[in-house]
């Protein structure tokens, strides 16, 4: 089968095209044939050799974890999927060696979801992660709530894209930090108040507007400046959720009882499931797509590296 690969850790150019070993499934999981393939930094980091101490590696390693496309066998121990059946789903392991950015992609089957024949498999492959990502981080650890305020940092990125819409949909007043090119799409999703962080101290600006302190912030900004600095933008009480750093060690956050957590996704079928239901109804805004061949998968990277991406990239992988 054909394939993107790498063989060492490095920038974007060690990403090769070729042929690659068809994979077969385990008893738990589907070989899917491949249609579209997400693009999320998670991909880059990993490739650049970030995360070496979570993960276990085989090498050629494929990136990927975003897919949609078509079972074509199953496990011997999957129950209620069969060859045929369109999905999306998250191609997670803790041992990286087979991706979605791949023609077939062995998949749990916990993992995966019914593909909704309204939403095309393009849309399907830029929800997984960020979806399941927000819905997690908003809905279900920050219990986030109607009329309650939200910071979502880097707005009309992929992750932001779905949080703002999720954080609509929750009936939250949101906060969010893009640039002014961006703030018609970020109000289009749901924003209430967009602050570009490149004109205006967007800390000084939540703080007079917000003086009580915020009830919840989903930090997924890389820099580390961030990281202290929420826990003094957020109420007594209020949580903040932390996409790529450990919480902080800082006295306020026991005292002023606020909860925080080192959160990632988990690949999670049931809940992708009910996700793709609510995007399938109109309830959630799918985020704008781009579309990139698989041969791109360098100039991909390189976009997802620049950190100006407007919602998803996806690699086309075959056609379904």
């Amino acid at each position: 089968m054909r394939g993107v690969y790498y063989n060492e850790f490095g920038p974007a150019e060690v990403l090769k095209l070729g042929d690659l070993t068809m994979p077969e499934p385990a008893p738990d999981e589907v070989l899917v044939k491949v249609a579209y393939a997400g693009v999320n930094p998670i991909d880059r980091r990993l490739r650049s050799g970030e995360l070496q101490d979570f993960f276990t590696r085989e090498w050629p390693l494929t990136p990927g974890w975003d897919v949609s496309g078509r079972i074509v066998k199953v496990g011997r121990d999957v129950k209620g999927w069969k060859a045929g059946d369109d999905i999306v789903g998250l191609a997670f392991t803790w041992n990286l060696h087979h991706g979605t950015y791949a023609e077939f992609v062995p998949v749990k089957a916990a993992s995966i979801a019914a593909k909704p024949a309204e939403i095309p498999f393009h849309q399907a492959a830029a929800l997984p992660l960020v979806s399941l990502t927000a819905w997690e981080s908003l809905a279900e650890y920050a219990e986030l709530k109607p009329g309650q305020t939200v910071l979502i940092q880097a707005g009309a990125g992929g992750l932001g894209s779905a949080a703002i819409t999720i954080a609509k949909h929750l009936g939250a007043k949101i906060y969010t930090t893009t640039r002014t090119e961006n703030f018609d799409y970020v109000r289009s999703r749901g924003a209430d108040h967009p602050i570009d962080y490149t004109r205006e101290d967007y800390m000084a600006v939540i703080k007079a507007r917000e003086p009580g302190g915020l009830d919840v912030i989903l930090e997924s900004l890389l820099v580390d400046v961030p990281v202290e600095a929420d826990i003094s933008l957020v109420k007594p009480g209020g949580t903040v959720i932390y996409m790529n750093n450990e919480p902080p060690d800082m006295p306020e956050i026991a005292r002023n009882q606020i909860k925080t957590k080192f959160l990632h996704h988990r690949p999670d079928g049931e809940s992708l499931g009910r996700l793709m239901k609510l995007y399938q109804q109109g309830k959630l805004a799918l985020p704008p797509v781009e579309v990139l061949p698989l041969d791109a998968a360098v100039e991909a990277h390189k976009r997802s590296e620049g950190g100006r991406t407007r919602g998803k990239l996806v690699l086309k992988v075959l056609d379904l």
